[in-house]
């Protein structure tokens, strides 16, 4: 873990998390091996979110889900769970952890700095708790997890520096 930036109201951390990108068309199925594996069932909704403690999942469309493992977690584990899933023809998990950037945002002016660098409706009426979205932030395609009281925002690796500057900015400005 890496701090990016702390102030009175905002907490920007660079995380190393694993990602795993699941994908199935039969979802009843696909929920009960990946339950079997992890413990937690499959969100049913485009872009719902179920986690716990240690585990994220969210549904990108009708056939994808991310899971994204929020504690530290030996790659090999990660791995392990790719062969596992893989091993059922009915589905294709790939592993995403390196190829993607991940930062935990928090505090009661994330909202206020994230508004700076993205057009994406981030109210809790139009955004709600447990949900994700992918969008632009600071030009950058990103997913980005609505949890409790913070987001998760991931990209792609090849745009880390500059979206740790255009994170830096939002807040000098």
């Amino acid at each position: 873990m890496r701090e990016i930036f702390s102030i009175s109201g905002i907490d920007i951390f660079q995380r190393d998390f694993n990602q795993i990108m699941i994908r199935g068309n039969e979802h009843d199925q696909l929920n009960q091996i990946v339950n079997k594996e992890i413990s937690l069932n499959l969100p049913n909704k485009n872009l719902q979110v179920i986690n716990n403690d240690n585990i994220l999942i969210a549904k990108h469309s009708f056939d994808q889900w991310n899971l994204i493992y929020l504690k530290d977690q030996y790659h090999k584990d990660a791995l392990n769970l790719v062969s596992n899933l893989n091993s059922n023809d009915q589905i294709l998990a790939s592993d995403y952890s390196h190829g993607q950037v991940y930062f935990d945002i928090s505090g009661e002016k994330k909202n206020y700095y994230l508004n700076k660098l993205t057009h994406f409706d981030l109210r809790l009426k139009k955004f709600p708790v447990n949900t994700m979205a992918q969008t632009l932030i600071a030009r950058i395609d990103c997913s980005i997890y609505h949890l409790k009281e913070r987001y998760i925002v991931t990209c792609n690796k090849s745009f880390e520096d500059y979206f740790i500057q255009r994170l830096t900015d939002s807040i000098n400005l």
